[in-house]
């Protein structure tokens, strides 16, 4: 954490989840996420009161107070941009590129399902290790660019323990 020790870290999956989300596709009732920089805790707003209580059951007024409180101490948070869909479009195509296997004819077979989409390279590849292994990269790759995201914003990436050691740690 950069500005406070408050929180020990910031938990991994939540940050990872709320910035690999896909923002074109993900939020059906948009919604912004920010990092509290002295607690390491994640917030998630609706951008519309109404939408929170609409989409998951919380109080329009709740969102409001969460929203307000931001706004007073907007140097305390951090936005969480997401990813858009391109970026996920990037992460599938380096995937590709990657030395992901050794098997050239599977690689060749796996570049060749890839027309545009994800959902249909998924389908097509007719490889479940392949897609796993793509999930592993993806995973590798968003956690790789949400810390130098945090580092870019003066926040060194710390990651909460929850008894096992994450690479950060080590």
């Amino acid at each position: 954490m950069a500005d406070g020790d408050g929180g020990g870290g910031i938990d991994k999956g939540l940050f990872t989840m709320a910035f690999g989300r896909d923002v074109d596709f993900h939020d059906t009732h948009p919604q912004v996420v920010y990092l509290d920089r002295q607690t390491g805790g994640i917030v998630w707003l609706y951008e519309t009161d109404d939408d929170a209580y609409m989409e998951v059951g919380i109080p329009a007024e709740e969102n409001r107070q969460e929203r307000e409180a931001i706004e007073a101490e907007p140097e305390r948070y951090l936005e969480i941009p997401g990813l858009d869909h391109d970026d996920h479009h990037r992460i599938l195509r380096r995937f590709l590129m990657s030395d992901w296997t050794r098997d050239k004819e599977r690689k060749q077979r796996a570049e060749d399902a890839y027309r545009g989409s994800i959902g249909k390279w998924k389908r097509d590849v007719r490889d479940e290790a392949a897609v796993d292994a793509f999930y592993e990269f993806r995973e590798a790759e968003i956690v790789a660019m949400a810390e130098e995201f945090l580092r870019e914003n003066g926040i060194e990436p710390i990651w909460k323990s929850y008894g096992e050691r994450t690479p950060a740690e080590s």
